[in-house]
């Protein structure tokens, strides 16, 4: 007995003893800002600031946005802890301008990856790569891009479009005058059936039964499940960790991509077509003469197309189904709407010109992507030490910071009344009063966001084709609710309105 008592003891000392200085250690990190005398909030003694989000009430952007609203009208910037990593909240037009383009060298990469030793797919993207073959991928994609090749893609969006048209036609066809519609459902087929013809050089009709396997494949791939959703939000947070997740950007249908892909480049290969979208754009740089640390072959080049895809869905759904359920909620502006589109395309017809002639429509879905930025949380890190401009705090290497555009956008200080939808705040007359940096919602510098235009013009084809030929209005159903699970903005599934036939 005397034995294990003598034993015993130095094992219970042992465990205590590292008990302690584990705790001791804990607290330590916790004090991060406070010795860098940068003002935080208190938080939970685990899960630091964002215990909320484990709670799946809210998306993970309003959480952290409600964080925001803490911080003290004086203070330009928040620290605070996910876990007990420290983050940076910046939330001062000057600062973020600094950031995001005075000194973006120090800031050139995102935070957030989805790179996994499993996928190559995931690894190559414009999105995840860092400086400098980030860089060289941007140049070579800018092109693309640009005002007049988008004008170019008018007619594969109006084609789309009229099979959208079409397939709501046929749910009215029986005289039923409004009908519950399940808006997420169609707008992602629109949507697929827009991006695939830009992304993957193929036309797809997802209304059609007889030819929706791409929509299924899409669908099957990238559906939003619990365990996709964690693994995202452990990427945006630990992006460490997410080599080891063992994610893949295009899901279980990842082989049914590929093919897809390579059977568009050889076929344009063949037959030397030029369409000036993105497959056009990435066989130019399969040909290229390549520098050994620039090797884009292979997933790589199938990664930029995919990347694309995935964005350019989401974003488009969010900005269509919360436009018109924004409208569904405020019928006068609805009704102010529709009377501008059917009054511009008397003038122009469907075309680009009478598109953008649309300003009033434009001004709603300006209002739409500040009340929900479909990326409401814009992610830096720091490649090295860097001392804030006017102050003595340094951001060091390594360090996360984040500008959370569900607070910037909301915040009464730079947008008066922010939780009322009011498009007139981007009027002629009033835009120019907004303060700069304080309505970013594709992002700002160099690392904007390349495919804003074509997310924004494929978005409002889609309203002007539902907003002319049905009254939208709310259900009992329809809350608005958004994805909890999401570390970006996005309806719930089953998101749905009542249309009524004009």
């Amino acid at each position: 007995m005397a034995m294990q008592n003598s034993l015993f003891m130095p094992i219970i000392f042992s465990i205590a003893f590292f008990v302690i200085i584990l705790i001791l250690y804990l607290k330590y990190t916790r004090t991060y800002w406070l010795r860098r005398g940068v003002p935080t909030v208190p938080g939970h003694w685990l899960f630091g600031n964002i215990k909320k989000i484990l709670d799946l009430k809210k998306p993970p952007a309003y959480v952290i946005s409600d964080i925001y609203q803490k911080c003290s009208e004086n203070d330009d910037i928040l620290g605070i802890y996910i876990f007990f990593k420290p983050f940076l909240l910046i939330k001062d037009p000057a600062i973020i301008k600094q950031i995001l383009i005075k000194d973006f060298n120090y800031f050139p990469d995102r935070n957030f990856t989805i790179q996994s030793f499993y996928d190559e797919i995931g690894n190559k993207s414009l999105f995840t790569l860092k400086n400098p073959q980030w860089k060289y991928l941007r140049t070579k994609l800018s092109p693309i891009f640009s005002s007049a090749k988008v004008k170019k893609l008018f007619h594969l969006m109006v084609e789309a479009a009229n099979s959208m048209n079409k397939y709501l036609d046929d749910e009215f066809s029986n005289d039923t005058k409004t009908k519950t519609i399940m808006i997420k459902d169609v707008t992602l087929k629109y949507t697929t059936n827009v991006i695939s013809s830009v992304a993957f050089g193929i036309q797809v009709n997802s209304f059609n039964p007889k030819t929706i396997q791409f929509y299924e494949e899409a669908q099957k791939g990238l559906k939003t499940t619990f365990s996709r959703s964690m693994q995202l939000c452990i990427s945006f947070f630990f992006p460490k960790l997410s080599p080891y997740l063992n994610t893949r950007m295009l899901g279980s249908s990842t082989n049914f991509f590929r093919k897809v892909f390579w059977n568009s480049m050889d076929n344009r290969e063949i037959t030397k077509t030029k369409r000036e979208d993105l497959i056009d754009s990435l066989m130019e740089l399969k040909n290229a003469k390549q520098d050994k640390d620039f090797k884009f072959e292979g997933d790589a080049l199938l990664s930029q197309s995919a990347i694309f895809f995935i964005a350019g869905r989401e974003t488009s759904i969010s900005i269509i189904c919360l436009t018109l359920y924004e409208l569904a909620k405020h019928p006068e502006i609805q009704k102010r709407t529709r009377e501008e589109i059917n009054e511009k395309l008397k003038e122009h017809g469907m075309t680009y010109e009478g598109v953008q002639s649309m300003k009033y429509l434009h001004q709603v879905v300006s209002e739409i992507l500040r009340i929900y930025p479909p990326t409401p949380i814009i992610d830096r890190v720091a490649v090295a030490d860097y001392k804030i401009p006017g102050t003595d705090i340094v951001i060091e290497k390594g360090t996360s910071v984040f500008i959370v555009l569900t607070a910037l956008h909301n915040d009464p200080k730079y947008h008066p009344d922010p939780l009322r939808f009011n498009p007139d705040r981007f009027s002629d007359e009033n835009k120019e009063n907004i303060k700069p940096f304080t309505y970013i919602p594709f992002g700002e510098g160099p690392r904007i966001c390349i495919g804003a235009r074509i997310g924004q013009l494929q978005s409002i084809i889609g309203l002007i084709t539902i907003i002319k030929n049905y009254e939208i209005s709310l259900n009992s159903k329809c809350k608005g609710d958004l994805d909890v699970r999401n570390i970006f903005i996005t309806p719930i599934n089953d998101f749905s309105l009542n249309l009524t036939k004009i």
